[in-house]
């Protein structure tokens, strides 16, 4: 970060070379620093105080504790096989590895407290708790793994340290999505610029993203400190920025320059759109501190006339100089986001590094093993300190540059478990324990699931420029769907097409593009883990159970769901995926306001129906209760011979052409009936406060030559673009218009807690009239009619649940 000097020495301390090697440095003349290294001749002894951490004590255990968790054991089994509902245990009260508390959000995070929703979640105060879903590589799927960090294939023969993931203490942190991750940096750089421990992260970044593409290595300086990777299919590019040695002395002193750029590093920040920023162990050493030209103190020197201010001073004042050289750069992004990532702690124990020391433990540490009152804590409140401080000054200047933390150490401070200690195969220090760097897979992934997060916090606080998800175009993917009509075990038979004789598949080979950003592909593993242990209900008609459908479908590659409840008459549905604890339903209602089909002379006439749209339909009102999220669409059954009632009395009808009762038309009834639904949600007061509820906008139908009794068809084989679609005077537009309006009144004057939000997928299903089953439906009571208002599994409808998580992530 700061301009130095080496000093050299007359002979090279061959500790020093070990210690060297420990920060991955391939030969006697390398070192993993982004500092400026300038010309001198002095010549100053090296102090025997080199790096050395706090040795942790050996946590007791006792023969008691052995029969507390059988005990306990005993119990959770009794409750595993006896439970109506298994997932009710909480599994965290029976292995408790870490209490902690509090954390931010992403497109991923979700509050737990309902009652305080508000509350923004601290991602980074939690525990780790297990998880027998394990890594999301392996160290033999991973093209890139560096030898240094593989520890599988260097004789670690534990695998528990794979089996924890941190969870905040107030929300979920989601796993680490490449499917998520690529499409928030497609067209971006992002550089880490740091030691052996910031390729550390990239190294683990690179594992996580080859899962769905292995990049193309497109520049490697001669000693591998600057290396350069590509995603093509993103056009995304990813640096790493460490800093080489200049004038070929290795004494490890260094006079450092607190005041001064390392222009290494710095010169490449043009261009570059992100920015993860670390360094620390390098002041753990013998350095001299400068300001003006002039020394101002020292770190472990041990010299008369020389002020020891120590590694967290030093730390603090290099990161500060280093954020006020990235805010007055002219030539950086105006939009540039630097992330501080806060210390990562060492845990040799029984010695130091190059005195015995080991990390030979197989399990995290508890919080209450966490000493939080010694230099590691303290050198990452300096940094946290540096980092609020710059923030408000970019605040007041108005300055478009964001800085933010990504705070590590506590979640890290207690992972000694994590490195490779002696498994990491370097052959120039036979010997000695790497209790510094991190094994991959290993702790430090959960560093890029918090990078995740913070991207998408910067995307929404309006660090980029916010992306209308529902103005795009489609656009041709070979990818496919991720399941097939084959593949998915709940697929019904009017929804599937392929079944049922339709032989073209390019209606498949499509994927929605917004204009400004990438929508990822849903990813079941992802929704299931973002929305653990909540309830999802779609309300409406058989369109909403079309895209439930489609959901189950989508969910069920990622865990088989279990049918846990259908009324007599197939309108109510209940499906359980219990490894997440997640409920989703479908709730049966075909104007949303009470309605009953009309009699004459004591008979019901067929599809005729008298609708109160001043009274809520209770069959689908009383299943809000409970639910997280509620998904609401109804819109077809109004296309018919309806009469409308207020106050008990008749007001107009819809298609009635009779004498003396206006026809008032389908938007006045649509309004009407959404205005009343969404305020029921809205007053609800049985239901959870932080109840999140989408509209789902108008889902077209595409009948040519005939309506749906009158030979209508839909035999198209492809999109519509744009411009063959027409908006203005559409009257499927103009519902959707009139649902927009509804719910953006709703929105401005809610109860606490409540949340509304539009799903508006009119114009993208406008476009689609490819996408319908047509006479692909077998349905055995309506033979030669065609089904153009649903949608084909898989098909287009598919995207509705591509946006239902992104919309949704929005409140987590």
């Amino acid at each position: 970060m700061l301009c130095f000097e080496t000093r050299q020495l007359s002979s090279m301390n061959s500790r020093l070379k070990v210690w060297l090697n420990l920060f991955s440095i391939p030969s006697s003349k390398d070192f993993f620093l982004f500092f400026f290294f300038c010309n001198d001749t002095k010549l100053k002894k090296m102090s025997s105080s080199v790096f050395t951490l706090e040795n942790f004590h050996h946590y007791i255990k006792k023969p008691k504790l052995l029969l507390w968790i059988l005990g306990l054991t005993s119990i959770l089994s009794i409750l595993t096989i006896y439970s109506p509902n298994l997932l009710e245990v909480n599994v965290q009260n029976f292995f408790k590895v870490n209490p902690h508390k509090d954390l931010p959000e992403g497109n991923l995070i979700k509050p737990q407290k309902e009652e305080n929703h508000e509350k923004k979640c601290d991602l980074f105060k939690g525990h780790w708790i297990p998880d027998l879903n394990g890594p999301l590589y392996t160290n033999t799927s991973c093209p890139t793994l560096p030898a240094s960090k593989n520890c599988g294939k260097n004789g670690r023969s534990d695998v528990d340290y794979l089996k924890c993931r941190w969870k905040p203490n107030e929300c979920e942190l989601p796993r680490f999505d490449p499917n998520i991750f690529l499409p928030i940096v497609r067209g971006k750089k992002l550089a880490f610029v740091g030691d052996s421990v910031a390729r550390n992260q990239m190294e683990s970044l690179l594992c996580l993203l080859s899962q769905v593409g292995t990049p193309v290595d497109v520049y490697k300086d001669s000693e591998e400190r600057f290396r350069t990777f590509y995603f093509p299919n993103y056009n995304f590019t990813l640096m790493l920025l460490v800093k080489k040695e200049i004038n070929g002395s290795n004494s490890g002193v260094y006079d450092i320059y607190l005041d001064k750029i390392d222009n290494t590093w710095f010169q490449k920040l043009p261009g570059l759109d992100y920015i993860i920023m670390s360094d620390a162990h390098w002041f753990f050493r013998k350095c001299y501190l400068y300001e003006n030209e002039k020394l101002i103190g020292c770190t472990y020197c041990d010299e008369q006339n020389v002020t020891n201010i120590g590694p967290a001073l030093a730390i603090g004042r290099a990161f500060n100089t280093a954020l006020k050289f990235i805010s007055r750069c002219q030539d950086c992004n105006d939009g540039l986001f630097t992330l501080i990532r806060t210390f990562s702690p060492a845990h040799f124990e029984n010695g130091s590094w190059n005195g015995g020391g080991n990390c030979n433990r197989t399990s995290p540490f508890s919080e209450e093993e966490i000493d939080y009152g010694g230099s590691e804590w303290e050198l990452r409140s300096n940094q946290v300190q540096v980092v609020e401080r710059m923030k408000k000054k970019e605040e007041k200047k108005g300055n478009k540059k964001r800085y933010e933390i990504l705070d590590v150490t506590r979640a890290m401070m207690m992972r000694p478990d994590g490195h490779p200690g002696s498994h990491w195969d370097n052959q120039y220090m036979k010997g000695y324990n790497d209790c510094v760097h991190w094994c991959l897979p290993g702790p430090i992934d959960v560093w890029n699931e918090f990078v995740t997060a913070l991207l998408q916090m910067n995307i929404e606080n309006g660090g980029e420029k916010r992306c209308d998800l529902f103005k795009g175009r489609w656009i041709p993917d070979l990818s496919l769907s991720i399941y097939t009509n084959l593949s998915c075990p709940t697929i019904p038979d009017s929804r599937n097409c392929q079944k049922f004789g339709r032989k073209d598949v390019d209606y498949m080979n499509w994927r929605w593009k917004p204009n400004e950003c990438e929508l990822p592909r849903l990813n079941p593993k992802t929704f299931l883990s973002s929305f653990r242990g909540k309830k999802l209900a779609f309300i409406g008609d058989s369109i909403a159970r079309n895209q439930m459908e489609s959901l189950l479908c989508l969910l069920s590659q990622g865990e088989t769901p279990k049918d846990i409840h259908k009324d007599s008459e197939d309108r109510f549905r209940t499906f359980y995926f219990p490894s997440h604890n997640f409920t989703l339903m479908v709730c049966w209602t075909k104007f949303l306001a009470f309605a009953e089909e009309k009699k004459i002379n004591g008979s019901t006439r067929d599809g005729v129906f008298n609708i109160h749209l001043d009274r809520i339909d209770n069959n689908w009102a009383q299943t809000l209760h409970g639910l997280d999220y509620a998904v609401i669409s109804v819109s077809h059954w109004y296309f018919r011979k309806n009469y409308l009632y207020e106050g008990g009395q008749l007001i107009g009808c819809i298609y009635c052409e009779e004498p003396n009762v206006p026809d008032l038309g389908i938007p006045f009834a649509i309004e009407k009936a959404f205005g009343l639904g969404l305020r029921y949600v809205n007053d609800c007061k049985e239901c959870n406060k932080g109840l999140v509820t989408l509209l789902r906008t108008y889902s077209p139908s595409h009948f040519e030559h005939g309506s749906w009794n009158g030979g209508g068809k839909c035999n198209r084989t492809s999109p519509y673009t744009e411009k063959q679609v027409n908006f203005a005077g559409n009257s499927e537009w103009e519902l959707r218009n009139i649902q927009v309006k509804v719910l953006e009144s709703i929105k401005n004057k809610p109860e606490v807690g409540k949340r509304f939000e539009i799903l508006d997928i009119t114009k993208a299903m406008m476009m689609r009239p490819d996408g319908h089953p047509g006479l692909h439906w077998n349905n055995l009571y309506m033979k030669g009619h065609n089904d153009c208002t649903h949608w084909c599994l898989p098909g287009p409808i598919d995207v509705w649940n591509d946006l239902l998580i992104s919309v949704l992530l929005k409140f987590c």
